[in-house]
């Protein structure tokens, strides 16, 4: 109320606002915010009255927009400011103006193939007017040729995987822009890169460890997200090489390699050797420890003559059980091609788990038992707690093949990734 008696029209309408919007029924904040609302709306006009006449369309139009957008804002909290119908048919005079010359402009940039300039132009005039011409479609043409040329140009050199995904982004906007869905499936079937899984061979003497790390393998490999990549395991590898009347085993000699991938349909073939493979289970070992149990004596008080309970500690002892496991894997693969024979990429992967428990038992009452020193009991609240925690502790080791399980499944998520990253250099 005080910028309105200074004629600070703007300001007290600002705050008028604000103190409606904590509260509407303020009869004061409503009759201030209808009278400084309705001059501020009137000031906005008149700028844009003064860009109409004086101006530019687009600095005319967007005046309207602004006072079009405060009007709309004062409505919000329930008061109603005028806009005269002049200004509306003024807008509207002006706007048409601005939309055809925006549109000419636009066009001529989309015959220069200047895509994303005239892209830019065409939302404006969609924010502006909707259904302008035919403008939606421009805009879609503007937006849909240049990844549609990027695409066919990228799948020119062989860059299928960027070819792919240029059609992708174009057809999430229109699915069937010219032969887009065609060339996308074409990328797709010309860029794939298949991978034949070949028996893994076991270099330990232990029996089926290449058959599970192979089933972890399969299942990790089939679950890349890639479009470009194609798995073809075991039992698809010999019901295409027995028709041939061949043999899996001994394929992956280079002479026979690429006989055998156009048989199968591969570019590359995976072979593994657990070269190495070992589990160990401790024998549970016991010892004793000194520790001092907690008891109350009553104590007689020879200054008044009464009983008083007083804490003691006796020393005893409690037995601490400790037991460990533990299982390592060495293992290689080698990705061949099957067009060269040669080793695309290999590595050696060791992985190892281990695990081990540490309990005790005390044949006593545990709740007053407190750790030694070697001399005396801790009576500290920590080392109390720390104490205590071992009489609680797990006693039993976790299950050797659910800790095989576990390493044979890194063992494949590395390969797995492995092999993903490779393949997308392999499918640009």
């Amino acid at each position: 109320m005080k910028q309105e008696a200074a004629g600070l029209t703007a300001e007290a309408a600002d705050n008028y606002f604000f103190a409606l919007q904590k509260n509407r029924n303020n009869i004061d904040a409503q009759i201030g915010m209808k009278k400084n609302g309705q001059l501020k709306l009137n000031s906005m006009l008149g700028d844009f009255a003064k860009a109409k006449n004086f101006g530019s369309a687009k600095d005319a139009v967007y005046a309207f927009l602004d006072a079009q957008q405060y009007k709309n804002k004062i409505e919000g909290v329930g008061i109603k400011l005028d806009i005269a119908d002049f200004y509306q048919s003024d807008f509207r005079q002006v706007k048409d103006q601005y939309l055809a010359s925006r549109y000419d402009e636009a066009s001529a940039l989309l015959e220069k193939e200047a895509y994303d300039e005239a892209e830019a132009i065409f939302q404006e005039i969609k924010t502006l007017e909707p259904n302008y011409k035919d403008t939606k479609e421009l805009s879609d043409i503007a937006y849909l040729e240049p990844r549609y040329q990027r695409g066919v140009q990228a799948m020119q050199l062989e860059h299928y995987r960027e070819a792919y995904s240029d059609f992708g982004d174009l057809m999430q906007r229109r699915s069937n822009y010219k032969d887009a869905a065609a060339l996308r499936k074409k990328c797709l079937e010309k860029g794939t890169y298949t991978i034949a899984i070949l028996p893994f061979e076991n270099a330990t003497g232990v029996s089926n460890v290449e058959a599970r790390i192979s089933a972890y393998a399969l299942d990790a490999l089939t679950s890349i997200n890639d479009p470009f990549l194609k798995i073809v395991d075991r039992e698809h590898m010999n019901a295409i090489l027995q028709e041939q009347k061949l043999q899996l085993s001994g394929v992956v000699d280079q002479a026979t390699a690429v006989q055998v991938g156009e048989l199968v349909g591969a570019q590359a073939v995976l072979t593994g050797t657990v070269l190495s493979y070992g589990t160990q289970t401790g024998s549970l070992r016991s010892k004793s420890r000194d520790a001092y149990e907690g008891y109350v004596e009553q104590r007689l008080n020879p200054a008044d003559g009464k009983t008083y309970p007083f804490p003691m500690y006796k020393p005893v002892q409690y037995t601490e059980y400790y037991n460990n496991s533990s299982c390592n894997i060495s293992f290689q693969y080698k990705l061949i091609s099957l067009k060269t024979g040669e080793i695309v990429k290999s590595d050696i992967i060791t992985q190892s788990k281990s695990d081990e428990i540490l309990y005790a038992k005390y044949n006593g009452s545990v709740n007053n038992l407190y750790p030694s020193d070697g001399a005396r009991p801790l009576l500290g609240s920590n080392e109390r707690r720390t104490f205590m925690n071992i009489f609680s502790s797990r006693q039993d080791l976790k299950n050797m093949n659910d800790m095989t399980n576990d390493m044979f499944n890194n063992v494949s998520k590395k390969i797995s990734a492995d092999v993903g990253q490779q393949v997308i250099q392999l499918v640009p």
